[in-house]
């Protein structure tokens, strides 16, 4: 019996500094993790998996283009240095 208590004392102890941990980062305990996992999955929700892949392809796509002109303007720079020779 005496260690069950142990047990539950420990437990409520480590309750204690749960709650005391999500206080300092701005989080009202358990309910607040809760709270912000279920705004956080809902605000999820509303973008479908379609425009995340939609979203990545066009970024790399702008990192493409980006190398492609990068490169030009390397080549470029490279043409004008031998002019000036």
């Amino acid at each position: 019996m005496e260690h069950m208590l142990e047990q539950a004392e420990a437990v409520l102890r480590f309750s204690g500094e749960l709650q005391r941990r999500m206080t300092e980062v701005g989080v009202d305990g358990i309910d607040g993790v809760m709270s912000l996992y279920a705004r956080l999955r809902g605000a999820l929700e509303r973008v479908s998996h379609d425009e995340l892949d939609w979203a990545a392809a066009e970024v790399t796509r702008v990192q493409e283009s980006l190398a492609k002109i990068n490169d030009e303007l390397r080549r470029l720079k490279a043409l004008k240095i031998s002019l000036e020779q």
